[in-house]
């Protein structure tokens, strides 16, 4: 089991480091000189550009030049941490029905309802500091529950396809939340389609109030600690990752299969439905989408690099976020499009999830292994 975990960490970092051997070659390419100069000269100044645009993608989250020196990047780190919240947690609600072998895929659908209802709340509850983010997050992750346990009751009850009917129920909850938010809590003062204001006491705690770094991040990690401990220390965890790995076996072994299935598809939306509300009490303030934030997605994208682990979610969540406002950040000083990151991610996906992709490596770890095993065996009986 040593030799395949080993395996999987270097797998999924070759993976990464192809994606953005890619991702230079791309740059390269991008800002290859036109003119009449000499083939020689332009590759020179080619390869000059492209080191100073790569050099900026891998560090402008963290660090800046400042009068020709490399300095801290606090507003850079505030960002990316930031950014990486919400697609932990749907990474954390992905991971889980992803471990169950279920291929719900209505996390977007269930942050945005969650959301927009819970909208609702934060304007207008009574303003009580502590209690009412705490009384606002949960109803988003009740409407998120709720919302889930459709495509899970339908599952459990008549085997329809999850992948279907939290596919479609995605668009509904999108136009669903938009007519809440323009019929009951639109700001009519406001210039664009957002909410009224969130009432001052339903904010998140901001760790840096210049670049509102908001204690969201505190609770998604508390969220992958917890999840991990569910997971891996209790029954009901154990139960999932059985059905996950044969549900016909944990079935005849006496579990409720179905039942199980349902209770991971509440738990799942509960978890996705809290992660787009906390973005909003966090930073924004008000509800601000006019469409899909795409977080769902990329909690599917988390979940496939975590490998379904929820102690491994906010890893994979910070370098994704961290590459994106790498890409932002240069494409703000250069002409390389930041939509580079998607070709990024979906070469890291490739390669992560293509089983034949080094499966020589894997083939030889485990024969490694076993034969290490067997001599330590042998050993032992011959000391007998």
């Amino acid at each position: 089991m040593k030799s395949t975990k080993r395996y999987e960490i270097y797998r999924t970092a070759i993976a990464i480091g192809i994606a953005l051997l890619l991702g230079y070659i791309l740059i390269l390419v991008t800002v290859f000189p036109d003119g009449d100069m000499a083939f020689a000269e332009k590759m020179r100044a080619a390869f000059k550009e492209a080191n100073e645009s790569f050099k900026t993608f891998l560090l402008s989250p963290i660090l800046k030049q400042r009068s020709g020196e490399w300095v801290f990047n606090l507003r850079g780190f505030i960002q990316w941490i930031n950014e990486s919240v919400p697609i932990i947690i749907t990474g954390l609600a992905v991971s889980l029905i992803f471990t169950a072998k279920h291929f719900n895929i209505g996390a977007e659908g269930q942050l945005f309802l969650g959301a927009a209802i819970a909208t609702g709340a934060a304007i207008y509850f009574p303003s009580i500091p502590i209690i009412t983010p705490i009384l606002v997050i949960l109803i988003a992750s009740l409407v998120g529950a709720g919302w889930s346990a459709i495509p899970g009751y339908l599952k459990s009850k008549w085997n329809a396809s999850e992948v279907v009917t939290s596919l479609m129920l995605n668009y509904v909850a999108l136009y669903m939340g938009l007519f809440i938010i323009k019929t009951f809590l639109r700001d009519p003062n406001a210039g664009q389609l957002v909410s009224l204001k969130f009432s001052d006491s339903a904010s998140l705690f901001l760790l840096n109030s210049r670049y509102r770094w908001h204690s969201g991040i505190l609770i998604a990690l508390a969220l992958s600690f917890a999840l991990w401990f569910v997971m891996k220390k209790t029954t009901w965890g154990y139960k999932v990752r059985l059905i996950g790995n044969n549900k016909h076996f944990a079935y005849y072994s006496g579990i409720n299969t179905q039942k199980t299935f349902f209770q991971v598809h509440l738990l799942s939306g509960a978890i996705a439905g809290t992660a787009g509300i906390i973005e909003l009490l966090g930073y924004y303030g008000r509800f601000v989408w006019l469409y899909s934030p795409g977080y769902g997605w990329d909690g599917i994208i988390i979940a496939t690099l975590a490998r379904n682990n929820p102690i491994y979610v906010p890893i994979a969540a910070l370098f994704l976020s961290y590459i994106r406002v790498g890409a932002k950040t240069m494409g703000r000083y250069t002409n390389i499009p930041p939509e580079m990151v998607s070709i990024l991610q979906a070469t890291i996906i490739l390669l992560v999830t293509a089983e034949a992709f080094l499966s020589q490596m894997r083939q030889r770890a485990i024969e490694k292994e076993a034969r290490s095993t067997e001599e330590a065996i042998a050993g032992g009986d011959a000391n007998e």
